[in-house]
C-alpha cells in the first residue's frame, strides 16, 4: 500500500522510501523518514497536494511522490 492510498485520519507507519535519492533525502528532511507514523489530514480536489500530520505538524507534498512511499496500516 502507498501514502496515497491512505484513507482520513487513517494511522499508518512509512516501510519505503523513492528509489531517486534526491527526491528521498528532500522527504527525509521534512520529516518521512522510515517508521515515521502519519495520518492524512487533506486532499486537495483535482489531484492537487495531499496533508498528511507528522511529527505533530502537517505538510504537504505532490500525489506522485505519495504515490512512491510505502506504508503499513498500524
Amino acid at each position: 500500500m502507498t501514502l496515497s492510498q491512505l484513507a482520513r485520519a487513517q494511522r499508518a507507519v512509512i516501510r519505503k522510501l523513492p528509489e531517486n535519492f534526491d527526491l528521498t533525502t528532500k522527504l527525509i528532511e521534512q520529516g518521512f523518514a522510515l517508521k515515521t507514523e502519519v495520518t492524512l489530514a487533506h486532499k486537495a480536489p483535482f489531484n492537487g497536494p495531499i496533508a498528511f500530520n507528522l511529527h505533530g505538524t502537517k505538510i504537504c507534498i505532490a500525489p506522485s511522490v505519495a504515490q512512491q512511499i510505502g506504508i503499513e496500516i498500524v
